[in-house]
């Protein structure tokens, strides 16, 4: 079953690495692992998609929450309150006849061009993950010789916020015992 965890921890040095060893260690795939700066000072705000049986998952989260350094753990899996976001760059070979059809299909998919050449287009998208695979399907046909996708990144719609959320029951799980 896929997961999605969200998590503030400090910012600090090797915080990053110990929380993916605690995945790899126990031969997860991490479909997604984003990080960045939060609205608070000092705290990265982390968003990890993992692969995995949920009892097992259960185990790696209560220990994920253990680390020194993690201020707070949220399981957003079931939240159907969630925005996900992720970016996408993709270069596209082109030629001649084909360039015209590639811009055409950049503006329909709501994608904007950030480098043109004279065999390739480069294209930069954001939107949720199923969008994206869209894009790249479409775009298939004329030749990817390139794509970067940064991961997915959730938030809460409305006015629910990360560092006040209240624990919820999905939450309880994963807390230090």
């Amino acid at each position: 079953m896929r997961h999605v965890l969200v998590a503030l921890v400090q910012d600090e040095p090797a915080m990053l690495a110990r929380m993916g060893s605690l995945f790899a260690r126990r031969g997860y795939n991490v479909e997604s692992f984003t990080a960045g700066t939060s609205e608070l000072p000092g705290m990265t705000r982390v968003t990890i998609v993992v692969e995995g049986p949920s009892t097992a998952l259960d185990q790696v989260a209560k220990q994920f929450r253990k680390l020194i350094g993690t201020v707070k753990v949220a399981d957003v899996t079931a939240d159907p309150d969630q925005l996900a976001h992720e970016m996408l760059l993709i270069k596209v070979g082109v030629n001649a006849k084909t360039r015209q059809q590639v811009v055409s299909l950049a503006d329909l998919l709501k994608a904007r061009i950030v480098d043109v050449s004279s065999t390739t287009l480069t294209l930069e998208a954001t939107g949720e993950p199923d969008k994206l695979d869209k894009v790249i399907e479409v775009l298939r046909p004329f030749g990817i010789k390139e794509q970067a996708r940064t991961g997915a990144v959730f938030m809460s719609r409305g006015a629910k916020v990360l560092n006040q959320r209240p624990v919820s029951k999905s939450d309880r799980k994963y807390m230090a015992e």
